[in-house]
Order: C-alpha cells, then structure tokens, then sequence
C-alpha cells in the first residue's frame, strides 16, 4: 500500500492518470524525453498525478524533479504504486507536495521504465483508477473515489466528521459511551 511521505499532510483532487512500461533489462542511449514531458502538458491546478508502476520495484517511477515540474502546472501531489527517489528534496517544496509510494530506490527511471498512455484507466495498487476520479489521502492511505459519487461520498464523509468530533467532545467529558453512540451514531 503506497505510503505518504508527510506524515500530517492530507492530499485530495482529481486524478491524472499514468501507465508505465518496463524495460526487461537496463536500456541504454537517449530517454524518451516526451513520454516524460507529456505527463506535465496534462496537469492542472488542484490535480493529483496518478502513475500506475504496476507495483513494479526496479526503479523510481517518481522523484524530486518530476514532483517540482507537476507542481509548476498546478499539481498538488502524486500517488504511485511503486518507489519514488529524491525525497529529501520533494521534502524541501513549499508548499507540500505529498506524494505517496510504495518506497524508496536510488534506481532512477532511465533505461527501466518509461511512461506510456496518459488520462486513461489505469490499476493502481490493486484499485482501478480513472481521469477526473477524486483521490484522497492522508497518514491512514490513500483511497479513490469515482467520479460519478464524489460529491456524495465528500458530503456524506463530512458528516461522518462532525458526528465522530461532537462524539469524542462527548466523551472527552466523560459522557456515557453508549448513549453517545447513540446520539452520535457513530459506529
């Protein structure tokens, strides 16, 4: 499950979705410098960059200076379900870019994997992601939520949050347990 690398950094917006493909052994010579740049032409402000890495670990799918050039198009973050290089410097954008993986590899991207069709259905940890899906995250995962129910689930999801707050205000007061449940219905 890919994993944030800020800890207290939530992340939501619309997916912009990656495929990848790898190389079965190491490539050499020039990179494919537009399956590259192209992931930038389709980002947006408020946008999450999805890359579908096919939980492959040979490389990093992402790193710090993908992460400064999505964030120069209006990105707020990516999800990958595979590693990511360079987060020390990914660390030092501000604001945040949080961008969650599987890990961390030295292993750069060139000559291992390259990245293919952009805005289209992509898997993504095992979780079918599509364009314009909205994409929540925070320190628990992250989760993926179709586009078609977005605004439902966000309005039911706040709801949940202000029964669960007034719930623990509850409690934290020393209120019975059950008859809060009750109140608050909250389990």
């Amino acid at each position: 499950m890919p994993r944030p690398i800020f800890p207290d950094v939530k992340l939501a917006g619309p997916a912009v979705t990656v495929s990848t493909y790898w190389y079965s052994s190491y490539k050499t010579g020039e990179r494919d410098v537009e399956s590259l740049a192209s992931i930038f032409d389709i980002c947006y402000s408020g946008c999450v960059v999805v890359v579908a890495a096919g939980e492959r670990r040979d490389a990093a799918c992402w790193g710090e200076l993908m992460s400064n050039a999505a964030r120069g198009r209006g990105a707020v973050g990516a999800v990958t379900d595979g590693p990511i290089r360079d987060v020390p410097k990914i660390l030092e954008i501000h604001p945040p870019f949080q961008v969650f993986s599987t890990g961390f590899t030295p292993a750069d991207s060139k000559g291992r994997v390259e990245f293919g069709e952009k805005q289209v259905e992509v898997e993504c940890g095992g979780v079918r992601v599509r364009p314009d899906d909205l994409i929540f995250g925070d320190f628990d995962g992250v989760v993926v939520i179709p586009k078609e129910v977005a605004e439902q689930v966000v309005k039911e999801a706040e709801d949940k949050v202000r029964r669960e707050t007034e719930f623990r205000a509850a409690i934290r007061r020393g209120e019975d347990f059950r008859k809060s449940v009750e109140k608050y219905r909250v389990v």
